[in-house]
């Protein structure tokens, strides 16, 4: 059987019933930590650019564009609301992915969910399909695939966001399988465009580029049978045809929703700069450290983390989100990075600018290299009195091994939602989504995503 094969009859005839409980759980809070940064994220300039190209190609009005009165086709919902999800760089990861799988994928399952009618328990197995297929073939790729420059939340997302499309949509196996060889010539997204509006943009593009890969195969197009494995396909050209058959073995017996599990950020920056921060703000609060003690700051990364971090001296406010620099100054002289950090023009504070100059990143070979360890740090600062702080080798808070508590994450929730909804109707939604499974037509959550936002 090809693995776009059994990819599919993992997709139709997996069942909600057959999934731990716990699952759902996890989707919720997925669901909650997504919808919020969906929301923020639909005030930025990315999110108003795709917008306006929405409204100007039209579509038939079935799925809402978060944020706004605005109502499209599904494929070009689940694009503005992909952009708009990813625009902060706020949304959660999953290291074995070595991407982000929410957005996409609840972008995806809302637009498809309001135009099918489909119902909250739908939605929650179609997260899971769509997420079990994104973290199997990571692991089949991973970490070559991501070093040698694939953006996986794309690359490797818009297989898993066809997945959902196709079995929300009702499709049967062969209709699958072509959905999915169809999404394997979709997928792409390149790093070297982190820093810029276009990575946002890609968790748009796999949500946009699973459905219309499900839509067309719903039609009767047609793709080949081995175009994931095959000699010329999806694995051997993203880097790793001989690891697919393994990972796939793990579908339907092993759920990574509770093995890798997902990272909810904290912050609102890459991933991999969590840790770092996490470790500076302690030390800074333990030691009662000011910018002007600090003579040096060095962050132990591992091999993943240079071509990502890859801004030095980050100009705009998207390059930042990608500046280990810019993060360590910011944690150790303000003590906070949230939303406020963040700016275009020069760097307001005078001792974050200052600071930057002094903070190094280099690979650190004796940090841990397991794949959910790819975001680990290890800490070094030295001070002008001549004494060093170190930490030891650490993840970050929101990571699967230390979760945000249920409070966090729903403060998160209304800290991100109340950009666009009053504090009542967020309070309503984080309420709807703590029963998704119950919902009867997901419409009767769209409808209080909508908002002014032109």
């Amino acid at each position: 059987m090809s693995a776009a094969a059994r990819l599919a009859e993992f997709v139709v005839k997996t069942s909600l019933e057959e999934c731990p409980p716990d699952v759902v759980i996890r989707v919720r809070r997925a669901a909650l930590d997504t919808l919020g940064v969906m929301l923020a994220g639909a005030a930025e300039p990315v999110a108003g650019i795709v917008r306006r190209v929405v409204r100007a190609e039209g579509g038939i009005a079935l799925a809402t564009v978060v944020g706004t009165q605005l109502k499209t086709s599904p494929g070009w919902a689940a694009l503005a609301n992909g952009a708009a999800g990813h625009a902060h760089d706020f949304d959660d990861t999953n290291f074995a992915l070595l991407g982000h799988p929410s957005v996409p994928l609840l972008s995806t399952l809302l637009a498809v969910g309001e135009s099918e009618m489909a119902d909250g328990r739908a939605l929650v197995l179609g997260y899971v399909i769509g997420f079990e297929i994104d973290v199997a073939l990571g692991t089949a790729l991973n970490p070559d695939h991501y070093t040698r420059g694939w953006h996986a939340t794309a690359s490797i997302g818009t297989l898993g966001c066809a997945a959902a499309a196709a079995r929300l949509m009702g499709l049967d196996v062969v209709q699958t399988r072509h959905a999915l060889a169809i999404a394997a010539s979709h997928a792409s997204g390149l790093k070297e465009n982190f820093g810029s509006m276009t990575k946002p943009y890609h968790a748009g593009h796999a949500a946009r580029s699973g459905i219309l890969a499900a839509q067309l195969a719903r039609e009767g197009l047609t793709a080949s049978e081995t175009a994931l494995e095959g000699r010329q396909g999806y694995a051997a050209a993203f880097g790793a045809s001989h690891a697919i058959d393994r990972a796939l073995d793990g579908l339907g017996r092993t759920w990574q929703l509770l093995g890798s599990g997902i990272a909810v950020k904290p912050y609102p920056s890459c991933a991999l700069t969590h840790s770092a921060i996490d470790a500076l703000i302690d030390l800074r609060a333990a030691h009662r450290l000011s910018a002007r003690d600090i003579a040096a700051v060095q962050v132990g990364v591992t091999r993943v983390v240079p071509d990502v971090l890859a801004h030095r001296h980050p100009a705009t406010a998207l390059e930042r989100k990608f500046s280990m620099q810019f993060c360590a100054a910011a944690a150790l002289a303000e003590g906070r990075v949230d939303f406020g950090s963040f700016t275009d023009g020069e760097v307001a504070n005078p001792e974050v600018r200052e600071l930057m100059g002094r903070v190094d990143m280099v690979v650190d070979a004796a940090l841990p290299q397991g794949v959910d360890q790819n975001a680990w740090t290890r800490v070094t600062v030295r001070l002008r009195d001549g004494r060093s702080l170190a930490t030891e080798p650490r993840g970050a808070q929101g990571h699967p091994d230390m979760p945000l508590s249920d409070a966090a994450l729903r403060d998160k929730f209304l800290g991100c939602a109340k950009t666009v909804l009053s504090a009542d109707e967020a309070e309503a939604v984080a309420e709807q989504i703590g029963h998704l499974e119950d919902i009867p037509d997901i419409r009767a959550l769209t409808s209080r995503l909508e908002g002014t936002l032109d």
